[in-house]
């Protein structure tokens, strides 16, 4: 054999051990975040300050609907419907950005930012003297409160294998049904015994204490590259194209059956828009975007769309539910708002400890569609169970059907398994702020659909006395105006308006049934794929930065050796 031979033999071999220990450092350092699921001091820190995020979100929002009548007063305003509104269409539309830009910038700076705005936003509602301010304010927080959902969701799911995730999924919706049943009471409190402004300026310390665990421990990998490069792969078109359509659908489902008939055409015409933006939205991330905000991969597997549907579905369901269910309370039993809250606790309480059950289920079984069926089986039971009530029948026989729901509801948090379970880790980010998106969304449907079912139901059974009085019908909500008549009706009228309060209802609890019923029959599409043990190693907790530069630096020093060695043999030859 030859010089030349031996030395180009010799170089190609340097070349190859370079390339395999390029390959060894990058994927090494992939596989050690992949393989590797530490429950260290800063992942539980970093844990930590997700639930705080959590728990602020949901304390506002929780609080919001007690002191609404006190605010309005205070505020000399007349409709309370954007106040709630505002904040929801807000979330909603900002939620699908949140996690396209976290994918070119990063998680930590996106999460940092929605927590900023969510505290300007408070301090504007805190601060304001007329209801447009509020409204403007309540906005602000809608932005911030939709990325703090977004990113935290997606960063679990970056540190969390999917196998375990649902453990810890269980624990922020425990954290999120905690902020939602006390805000409700702080609320109340403030609006009595201090100002409603403190509802929103106590968000303040609570936006500064996120701040400060989120800015010193949630140090994460994220793109290389400066900024500008980064915000030009963003799906701009994609974006104002989803928060278009979503802003469209949630004025029409706002203004529905409430301020406007759903045949009238300031409700018709912004849902068709809405409904058609979604359409070109679709035909546009399947064209042109190389960084699409809805991938449409992330859609593309049926056991993945599946989930995507019983999400939507989940969601319409539980909210609606637990948004009509105390009204029934009052409107039927006579109970007062404080009492119906109570009343409303087994569902509320029950829901969440079922979701970490399930949690520990599928991380120790890997088995998420056998628990889909149940939580879906149970629920569609304690629904349909509702379609039962009467005015006779007792309250522990209601709080029976609640824990039904509650379980039924709780395991329904395995939803997102079949979603994540057939895509690679790389869509994760997409696919959870997808479904984050979906979840919000679908609750102004469930809420919608609930509505105009029982106005349109109550107009033709409650009494023409009663319909008469004057304003309930100058009310875009029939039911909230006569709710608080009740208890002041003589006997046989009351039993009238009662009456028509059960069988208004029954249709909204059908609803709500056929929905389940769709939810259920999902999981026959389905397919139940192994669930990852691994997290994406492009993204999670950086460790160690100045360990990887080292190996970079190691990296390119035996590429420069082999190098050196290809020309001394150029040279030789």
């Amino acid at each position: 054999m030859s010089s030349g031979n031996v030395s180009a033999e010799k170089v190609v071999d340097v070349k190859s051990a370079a390339a395999t220990q390029v390959r060894g450092v990058s994927e090494g350092t992939k596989d050690a975040s992949s393989s590797e699921f530490k429950r260290d001091f800063r992942f539980w820190m970093i844990f930590v300050a997700l639930c705080c995020c959590t728990l602020l979100s949901a304390l506002d929002l929780g609080g919001i609907g007690t002191a609404g009548p006190t605010i309005v007063h205070a505020l000399n305003g007349s409709d309370f419907t954007w106040v709630a509104s505002a904040y929801a269409l807000a979330a909603a539309a900002f939620i699908p950005l949140s996690g396209n830009v976290s994918q070119m910038l990063g998680r930590r700076i996106v999460i940092l930012g929605g927590i900023v705005i969510f505290a300007v936003g408070s301090a504007v509602c805190g601060s304001a003297h007329n209801l447009a301010v509020l409204i403007v304010g309540r906005a602000i927080q809608g932005v911030g409160a939709g990325a703090i959902q977004a990113l935290s969701s997606i960063i679990i799911t970056d540190l969390v294998p999917l196998r375990e995730r649902g453990v810890y999924a269980g624990v922020t919706g425990l954290i999120w049904t905690t902020g939602s049943a006390t805000g409700p009471f702080i609320a109340g409190g403030l609006s009595q015994h201090a100002t409603w402004r403190w509802l929103f300026y106590l968000n303040l310390p609570l936006s500064g204490l996120a701040l400060l665990v989120v800015g010193t421990f949630l140090h994460l990998k994220k793109p290389e590259g400066s900024v500008w490069n980064k915000l030009a792969k963003v799906d701009w078109v994609g974006n104002v194209l989803v928060m278009a359509s979503t802003c469209s659908c949630m004025i029409a489902l706002t203004f529905g059956g409430i301020r406007f008939p759903w045949s009238s055409a300031k409700v018709l015409a912004p849902l068709i828009v809405g409904i058609f933006g979604f359409a070109i939205t679709l035909f546009y991330e399947a064209k042109w975007p190389k960084n699409p905000v809805i991938p449409l991969r992330v859609l593309s597997n049926r056991t993945s769309s599946a989930g995507y549907v019983a999400t939507f579905v989940q969601g319409m369901v539980t909210l609606g539910v637990g948004f009509y269910l105390p009204t029934w309370f009052q409107a039927v039993k006579g109970a007062t708002p404080v009492l119906s809250g109570v009343y409303f606790l087994p569902l509320a309480a029950t829901i969440s400890p079922s979701a970490i059950v399930q949690g520990i289920i599928v991380s120790k079984t890997g088995y998420y569609r056998t628990v889909n069926l149940f939580g879906w089986c149970i629920t569609l039971l304690g629904v349909g169970l509702l379609v039962s009530l009467k005015h006779s029948t007792s309250i522990g026989l209601v709080v029976l059907y609640q824990l039904f729901m509650g379980v039924g509801m709780g395991f329904l948090y395995s939803t997102t398994f079949p979603v994540l379970a057939p895509l690679p880790l790389s869509d994760n980010g997409a696919a959870v702020a997808f479904i984050t998106f979906l979840r919000q969304f679908s609750q102004a449907w469930g809420v919608a659909i609930g509505g105009t079912i029982l106005q349109n139901a109550l107009k033709s059974r409650i009494p023409t006395s009663v319909l008469g009085q004057e304003g309930v019908q100058q009310s875009g909500q029939i039911a909230y105006a006569i709710v608080p008549l009740i208890s002041g009706l003589g006997d046989p009228l009351k039993d009238q308006v009662q009456q028509a309060f059960v069988d208004s209802f029954r249709r909204v609890w059908i609803a709500f049934t056929a929905c389940s019923a769709v939810g259920t029959l999902s999981l026959f599409v389905m397919k139940n794929y192994p669930l990852k043990k691994t997290v994406d190693g492009k993204w999670g907790i950086n460790r160690d930065r100045k360990s990887a530069k080292v190996d970079q630096c190691a990296s390119a020093k035996v590429v420069e050796q082999a190098n050196g060695e290809k020309e001394k043999e150029k040279q030789a030859v």
